[in-house]
């Protein structure tokens, strides 16, 4: 990312998305899945962006099976130790 930045920050001043968005936020909803389909592409050898793409979106759900992640909790630290006062 650091090789392109300085490029996507002058073309910013002329770009919506970028300007917008920043150079992770180009990143993040352009290059990635560009790069996503062309990886596709290479592994799957498929030449066609389009076929890329539906394999992509058929994957979806089997990606979220294998990468679930749990609903993350954030404890309040204060409440914590009130609850420990309370316990003692």
């Amino acid at each position: 990312m650091s090789k392109f930045a300085s490029k996507i920050r002058r073309l910013a001043k002329s770009d919506n998305l970028i300007s917008t968005g920043g150079v992770s936020g180009f990143v993040q909803a352009v290059l990635v899945p560009e790069l996503a389909v062309m990886l596709v592409q290479s592994d799957m050898s498929i030449d066609d962006e389009e076929k890329a793409r539906e394999v992509l979106r058929n994957s979806v759900e089997i990606g979220h099976m294998l990468n679930e992640e749990e609903d993350e909790t954030i404890q309040d630290p204060d409440l914590e130790d009130s609850q420990a006062m309370e316990e003692t």
